[in-house]
């Protein structure tokens, strides 16, 4: 009884409130047989199983809603085509040793899992989720034939670079006296940057690419670049194709962290990893 009024009569509306943020059905499941000898005596998990699992799907969509207005039609499509099998289900974890201390969520074999720690059934339910979107691109990033950016990179990118591009072209226009186009190269530099294994924020790919490109615009101006025709003409040069290009590279010719280069007509920003700037936010 406790698990059917607490659980089974409620079941359905989470699943409402699933379909109606995804747009399509899916279905919410349990193995309590499975579940249940994991609670330890006198804890929440042995005297209110049906409450317990009522609240980490309740979680589940309060995170599921933060995730679609964090991330949209893009985060949303994702989801779906990453979680084929349209199930979350509430499971203990079976990585050893374990990933999380209290709770946490993964995608496999495609489903959503949220997972409970074996020692830690019903503590911090609310919580289990809250790294959703650390989920969908650990799926993303392992998905067979994987290429381009996560979820969170391009939600970030169109924050930040598509907002700002526009006006810091003309930026740099105005300092070399000449039209300038920017290419953050944003795939390739994401893929080197996955590739190494770096601590590295999906989520601030744009940021992080913007201020490259600020820094420079910057230094160009310290450097009285603006309005002295001989070092424009100096720049026009050397950049023939007035294009200034983002890279990150596996080897510096002269620096340490990152230098400025000309080759073939084009101005490159080279960086290379690990770049602590690419881990803001860890």
């Amino acid at each position: 009884m406790i698990v059917r009024d607490d659980w089974e009569i409620v079941k359905s509306n989470l699943e409402d409130k699933v379909k109606d943020l995804l747009g399509e059905k899916y279905s919410l499941e349990v193995n309590m047989l499975a579940l249940y000898p994991y609670a330890a005596d006198s804890s929440y998990a042995k005297s209110s199983p049906g409450s317990m699992v009522h609240n980490y799907f309740e979680g589940f969509v309060y995170q599921l809603e933060r995730y679609i207005n964090a991330y949209g039609a893009d985060g949303k499509s994702t989801f779906n085509a990453l979680v084929d099998q349209k199930k979350i289900t509430l499971e203990i974890d079976d990585v050893t040793p374990a990933r999380f201390s209290y709770c946490g969520c993964d995608i496999k074999e495609g489903r959503f899992r949220i997972l409970a720690n074996e020692n830690y059934l019903g503590t911090n339910v609310g919580d289990a989720c809250y790294n959703m979107l650390k989920a969908v691109e650990a799926a993303e990033a392992a998905a067979p034939g994987a290429s381009g950016l996560s979820v969170g990179a391009k939600a970030n990118v169109k924050e930040t670079v598509d907002l700002e591009f526009p006006n810091l072209e003309k930026e740099f226009s105005t300092i070399l006296g000449y039209s300038i186009k920017l290419d953050g190269n944003l795939e390739e530099n994401y893929k080197i940057l996955k590739a190494k294994k770096t601590d590295f924020n999906d989520g601030y790919l744009g940021t992080v690419t913007l201020d490259y490109f600020k820094a420079f615009a910057s230094n160009l101006d310290y450097l009285k670049f603006r309005g002295d025709d001989m070092m424009q003409e100096a720049f026009q040069e050397e950049c023939k194709k007035g294009l200034i290009k983002l890279e990150v590279v596996n080897k510096l010719v002269h620096g340490t962290y990152n230098e400025v280069i000309f080759e073939d007509g084009v101005c490159k920003l080279q960086v290379c990893p690990p770049v602590k700037a690419w881990t803001y936010g860890r």
